[in-house]
Formats: structure tokens, sequence, C-alpha cells
């Protein structure tokens, strides 16, 4: 059972997410970078990343119980990397696949009462291996979006007040980022 309850997320948290997550899908050169939300029987695309062959659309539910790879990282609150479903018994038969969505990275969102949100997370038609680097960028991510639960949790629904801790997560994440898009 996952631990979860309701909290409002204001607009313009999700704009600065949304752009986040484009920067993410282009560097990590992936078709989806999503943050999902759970709500009692279903999960939700809250926001999907605007880059091309991206199947997933925002606001589209699924159901819970159906084997989806965030529901795994909700339910253990760890990194799940799955580098080939279809090589993979335990994920063969997850709905993504039928997307094409074989490959997948993703780590829990937490507010902070400890239930969970949901998850980021990045999807890929290729199998493929994530670097420590790729790892760190999603960990980052998740920071910088529990570093905005807070403040929404105390009552600030102003996105652009972010306190140093948050300048520091979102400049780590930039320079992360550059050198994910640096040629190797």
């Amino acid at each position: 059972m996952i631990d979860y309850h309701v909290h409002e997320v204001p607009p313009g948290f999700l704009k600065k997410w949304q752009h986040t997550l484009d920067e993410v899908a282009e560097a990590l050169e992936v078709p989806a970078a999503l943050v999902m939300r759970v709500w009692p029987e279903q999960i939700e695309v809250l926001l999907s990343s605007l880059s091309a062959g991206n199947p997933y659309e925002e606001h589209e539910k699924a159901d819970l119980g159906t084997g989806l790879y965030c529901e795994t990282v909700m339910a253990s609150r760890a990194l799940l990397e799955v580098p080939d479903a279809l090589n993979d018994p335990a994920w063969r038969n997850n709905p993504d696949v039928k997307l094409n969505m074989i490959n997948y990275l993703g780590v829990p969102l937490v507010w902070p009462d400890d239930s969970i949100f949901g998850t980021v997370c990045v999807l890929d038609a290729r199998a493929r291996q994530y670097s420590a680097e790729a790892q760190e960028a999603l960990w980052k991510i998740k920071a910088l979006i529990e570093a905005d639960f807070a403040g929404i949790f105390h009552g600030d629904t102003a996105p652009d007040a972010i306190d140093e801790r948050a300048r520091t997560i979102r400049s780590e994440m930039a320079g992360i980022l550059a050198r994910l898009r640096s040629p190797h």
C-alpha cells in the first residue's frame, strides 16, 4: 500500500518542473521525461517532456496494480533502472512495453509528511544503461522538486522563492546536464 495524501501544487511550480523535464530529456537523449502523480487507484502523467517521440500525454491516467515501473519505485522508495524490459522476465509484460518504452529510470517523489507524491522518470524505446551521472541528474531533479514540496507544504505558493539549498541543487544539476550534453 502506498502512503498517499492529496496535496495541491500551484501552477507556477508545474511550469518550472516542465522546463526541467525538457532539459533532462534533451540531455539524456530520451523521448520521455515525466513527473507522475499517484491517486488512490491510479497514477497520472502530471507533466510530460515536450520531446520528439514521447507517447505520454499530460493528465492521462493508468490503473495501479498493473505492473507499471513507477509502482515499484513508489513502493520501494528507491531508484529503479530497467535497461531492457523485453529481455527481463520481471518487466516484459509491463504496460509501457505496448508503447515501446522498454527502458526506464525513475526515482520516488516524497512530500515532507513522508507521503508519496509519485515519481520523476525517463523512458526510452531503446535498451540502454544509464551512467552514474545520468542517475545523479534524476536525483537532483528529485531534490529540486522536493525542495519545492517543502515550500508548498509550509504555505509558500511562489515558485520563484527558492532558498539557497535549491539554488545550489539547480546549479549542480545544470553542471551535470551540461556534461551529459557534451560529446563523450
